[in-house]
């Protein structure tokens, strides 16, 4: 029941954030943003953020629920992360798949555990929105193997799911390579599924087209260090790499298609630089 925190991008290489930068600031100006781009930029920061913080929640508040149910494994049936990123709620439910009760609740604030709590036996049945995004991750989880993927490690893959933006919004469902140790960073097998208000599966993407792990920790010697990544799938960088660097606390250069450097900290992304002359 443990839930790993996992990082992803393409290809990635370590480097001294000084050089990274240094590099970046004798390139040539980037081009203008895009509103289109603008629009990407927005969402890649918003949802890389709720990712980081559900991830967090579900691990720190799995943690916590072992500690205060030690019979959690034979009443827990999963669980799901909801509410905004500085103060996320991890709720876990029992295994009633027509009727889900709450059976164990964790409240963070800006990352930490503020409260957790046992559910009473009159705990009422999860609201609507919150068997859908149960439902969706089932959803979305049996789409992506029914469609085939390409698996990048032999531990079981994570899950977040994140709330739709307004009633007709799609729901989006991530599953993920988990890091395999705390000192090592899986670069491929991260999917997104969406899925649409009427419960039907949509659009399948993958971040990456391969598998590529590398060590998590900076250099030997270095005191600040980023993460220097090639990514040919998009004209920006995603929310895999806002999330990548709040796990990794370091940011997150990326090279785009079009030459393009982008620096990623946290949910800040912004153009540095172009390759080229």
């Amino acid at each position: 029941m443990r839930h790993r925190p996992f990082t992803s991008a393409v290809v990635a290489a370590a480097v001294t954030i000084g050089a990274a930068v240094g590099s970046a600031a004798k390139s040539p100006a980037p081009p203008p943003v895009t509103a289109a781009e603008q629009q990407a930029i927005r969402d890649a920061s918003a949802r890389g953020a709720l990712l980081y913080a559900y991830d967090q929640a579900a691990w720190h508040g799995t943690d916590e629920m072992m500690a205060k149910l030690p019979d959690a494994r034979s009443k827990v049936g999963g669980w799901i992360v909801d509410g905004p990123a500085d103060a996320p709620e991890a709720v876990f439910f029992d295994k009633d798949r027509a009727a889900p009760h709450t059976v164990f609740v964790a409240n963070f604030r800006d990352g930490k555990l503020v409260s957790s709590r046992v559910a009473g036996p009159a705990e009422p049945v999860l609201d609507a929105a919150r068997k859908r995004l149960i439902a969706a991750r089932t959803t979305a989880v049996e789409a992506l193997k029914a469609k085939g993927f390409q698996r990048c490690s032999a531990q079981a893959m994570n899950t977040v799911v994140l709330p739709p933006v307004g009633p007709e919004g799609n729901t989006y469902a991530y599953v993920l390579t988990p890091q395999p140790d705390m000192d090592t960073i899986p670069f491929g097998g991260h999917y997104r599924i969406a899925v649409a208000p009427d419960g039907t599966p949509g659009e399948i993407r993958a971040f990456t087209n391969s598998c590529i792990a590398m060590p998590g920790k900076p250099p030997a010697g270095a005191k600040s260090a980023a993460l220097f990544i090639t990514h040919l799938l998009d004209p920006v960088p995603t929310e895999i790499h806002v999330f990548s660097s709040l796990v990794a606390q370091v940011p997150v250069m990326v090279a785009t298609k079009d030459g393009r450097i982008w620096a990623v900290d946290g949910p800040r992304i912004a153009p540095i630089g172009k390759i080229g002359r």
